[in-house]
């Protein structure tokens, strides 16, 4: 069934963001505390499948449902190519192939940047479009997966973490940077803000690229913190 018309964008936390909200904390929960007492089941198992096969659909679902209600794809939306983007791609690269760097990178990038696009989505279309549900088939399932893999398979950042995921955020802003503009799209909203985000408080372009990217350190070493005091522990 199609949507008459191109669906508005979703209001900040009223009652369809804030139940979308309540349903990732909710999900993320009974998952992540379930799984955490044994991580070798076979329900475990089920999840992480699950889980990967709706980060590695989230593109074609997204392109799917801007079809299905009518907003036609232009240079911003037509590509994977966003921070969060590429965050799915490292969590199912870390379920399925077990891999650690991809881990950490989801780790960091989905709580640092995913996160904030869950609090503050600006590009997302209102309840009841197809967008809407794969707005939040992305963002609520890199957000989830970013805690399920250190809090469940035990996936700790590594000594050395926070400068690796740093120096692959700045090799996407390099990416990403020369690619918008050379086609003059806005993936990482590096060329304008992200409306109604927390961007807002930052200076105008090109100054907050260069902020976000300081930001982006600070939270890095923040978020490895726990793990950081936990290593010390172990090695006391």
């Amino acid at each position: 069934m199609f949507l008459l018309g191109a669906p508005d964008l979703l209001p900040h936390f009223k009652q369809a963001h804030l139940l979308a909200l309540f349903l990732t904390l909710v999900v993320g929960c009974v998952v992540i505390f379930t799984c955490r007492f044994k991580p070798s089941s076979r329900f475990t198992e089920i999840v992480s499948v699950i889980m990967a096969i709706l980060l590695i659909t989230c593109y074609p679902a997204k392109i799917l449902s801007r079809t299905f209600d009518g907003i036609p794809l232009d240079k911003d939306s037509m590509f994977p190519l966003h921070l969060c983007d590429v965050a799915a791609v490292t969590g199912f690269f870390a379920l399925v192939f077990k891999n650690r760097l991809s881990a950490e990178i989801t780790y960091f990038f989905g709580l640092a940047a995913t996160l904030q696009a869950l609090l503050t989505p600006s590009t997302c279309y209102n309840y009841p479009s197809f967008s809407f549900f794969a707005f939040f088939q992305l963002h609520s399932t890199v957000v989830i997966v970013a805690l399920f893999l250190p809090l469940v398979f035990q996936w700790r950042p590594r000594k050395g973490s926070v400068i690796r995921a740093w120096i692959c955020g700045l090799l996407y802003v390099v990416f990403a940077g020369l690619f918008d503009w050379i086609s003059g799209a806005n993936y990482g909203f590096f060329r304008t803000k992200a409306e109604g985000s927390l961007m807002d408080v930052l200076h105008d372009w090109p100054y907050y690229i260069l902020e976000m990217a300081l930001l982006a350190l600070l939270f890095f070493f923040i978020l490895a913190l726990p793990f950081m005091k936990k290593r010390h522990q172990e090695k006391g």
